[in-house]
C-alpha cells in the first residue's frame, strides 16, 4: 500500500472509530441541568435551553442559552425573597479531545425581585463581571451529547439599587456547582 493511501486509510479509521481526526461541523443540543448556589444553599433547575456548537478538529466554540430561573428563599430578618436569575447566554469554547474540556462565560442578571410578595426595584442588577465555568465531561460525544459539570465562583453584583449590599451579602462566593445535560437536538 502506498504511503498516501495508508495515511488516508488511518485517518478514515480514526474518524469512524471516534479516536482522532475530526471534521468541522455544527451540532445543536437541548440543555437541561441544575446549579447549586452555595452561600444561600439554593438549587436552581435550568432549562430546557439550547446549545449551538461549532466543532473543528478536536475543538468547539459556540453559545449556551438557558431560560430564566426563579429562586425563592427565606432570609432571616427579611422574610420571603424571590427573584428571576438569568445565566447567559454563555459563550463556550474548548477541546473535544478525550471528552469535553472547556469554559463558558456567563453574564448573570437578577430581575423581578420580590420581598414578602412586594416588588422591589433592583434596576439593572447583575454580576460586575461575567462568571466563568470550567466545564468537563469524560463521556461527551459530539453530535450525541453528555453531562458537563463545573464548580465555579460568583462575583459581586452591581447596579441593584439599595438591594446591592443585601444581594452581595447572600449570593457571591465560591463552591457553586453546575451540571448540564446536553442531548442532541433534532
Amino acid at each position: 500500500m502506498k504511503r498516501g493511501t495508508r495515511v488516508t486509510a488511518l485517518a478514515v479509521a480514526a474518524v469512524v472509530s471516534g479516536t482522532g481526526f475530526a471534521t468541522a461541523g455544527h451540532s445543536a443540543y437541548t440543555v437541561r441541568g441544575t446549579t447549586h448556589i452555595a452561600k444561600p444553599d439554593t438549587d436552581l433547575e435550568l432549562g430546557p435551553g439550547r446549545a449551538e456548537l461549532d466543532t473543528g478538529p478536536g475543538t468547539f466554540s459556540g453559545t449556551i442559552t438557558l431560560p430564566p430561573a426563579v429562586v425563592t428563599r427565606s432570609l432571616p430578618g427579611v422574610g420571603q425573597v424571590s427573584g428571576t436569575v438569568t445565566f447567559g447566554p454563555g459563550h463556550a469554547e474548548g477541546s473535544l479531545a478525550g471528552g469535553f474540556s472547556g469554559s463558558a462565560t456567563w453574564p448573570v442578571t437578577l430581575t423581578d425581585v420580590r420581598v414578602n410578595g412586594v416588588s422591589y426595584d433592583v434596576g439593572e442588577c447583575g454580576t460586575a463581571e461575567p462568571l466563568t465555568t470550567e466545564l468537563t465531561s469524560g463521556d461527551f460525544t459530539p453530535g450525541t451529547g453528555g453531562r458537563l459539570e463545573s464548580t465555579y465562583a460568583i462575583g459581586a453584583f452591581e447596579n441593584c439599587g439599595s438591594a446591592t449590599p443585601m444581594i452581595n451579602a447572600v449570593v457571591p462566593g465560591p463552591g457553586n456547582t453546575l451540571a448540564l445535560d446536553f442531548t442532541a437536538a433534532g
